[in-house]
């Protein structure tokens, strides 16, 4: 048990052509992010530009806003930013804006009746929900919302759903440290992403982090209803 957790048939899969790589970093990858004040509160919001030709390769619409888990605002859109003059600067400085005016979707909802509904569409959001449900102890959550039909089915030789949250309880520690190892490079590009196949994709630590960690590598699939957990290990 206390060895890594994934699925088999994946297993495979680890070598696939580097040639993704570069691809599929350009769509993960994080911007910076611009500040609003309202009232007391602080809202985050990150800018990213979407081509038509990528939106097409990865499945999803040119334009698209989400909220992160962190309730950071995240804003794709086809429209390149402009640069505008900033004028609350003093030395005039300029800064990225658009403004595609679309709904946020709330990648974490809670409903009237205390439910939680989880949302993900990318690879970080994955982690990123993995992160709070380890860290709230959710594991069941992340059973039922997150892990792929796939996944599910290869646990249930060992265990299924006893085996899957003894895993979590067993190497808590751990898996913790790789989230939010992953969490954080991201944005640097210390987590190698490759695609696997029209659906597949797996995130890796890169050699200057691996050797720090048990667990360095996740695998996720993306699926009608949103991307999916398939393994970490």
């Amino acid at each position: 048990m206390e060895g890594a957790w994934c699925n088999g048939v994946r297993a495979h899969q680890q070598g696939i052509n580097m040639k993704f790589a570069l691809f599929s970093l350009s769509f993960i990858s994080f911007c910076g992010g611009s500040l609003f004040q309202i009232g007391c509160a602080v809202e985050r919001t990150e800018y990213h530009y979407r081509s038509q030709s990528e939106a097409e390769s990865i499945g999803r619409p040119v334009d698209e806003t989400f909220v992160k888990a962190d309730g950071t605002k995240v804003v794709y859109s086809s429209k390149r930013p402009e640069k505008v003059k900033d004028t609350n600067a003093a030395d005039g400085a300029t800064s990225e804006v658009f403004d595609p005016n679309q709904p946020a979707v709330d990648l974490r909802e809670k409903k009237a009746s205390g439910d939680i509904v989880l949302r993900a569409i990318f690879p970080e959001q994955v982690v990123d929900h993995v992160t709070e449900c380890v860290r709230n102890e959710e594991y069941d959550l992340i059973w039922n919302q997150l892990l792929s039909a796939g996944a599910k089915n290869d646990l249930e030789g060992r265990g299924g759903r006893k085996y899957f949250t003894t895993f979590f309880t067993t190497n808590r520690k751990e898996v913790m440290a790789t989230l939010n190892c992953m969490k954080i490079n991201f944005k640097n590009g210390h987590v190698i992403i490759r695609k696997s196949d029209d659906t597949h994709m797996m995130a890796q630590l890169d050699s200057t982090l691996r050797k720090n960690y048990k667990f360095t590598t996740m695998e996720f699939e993306s699926t009608p209803t949103g991307m999916k957990l398939v393994s970490i290990r």
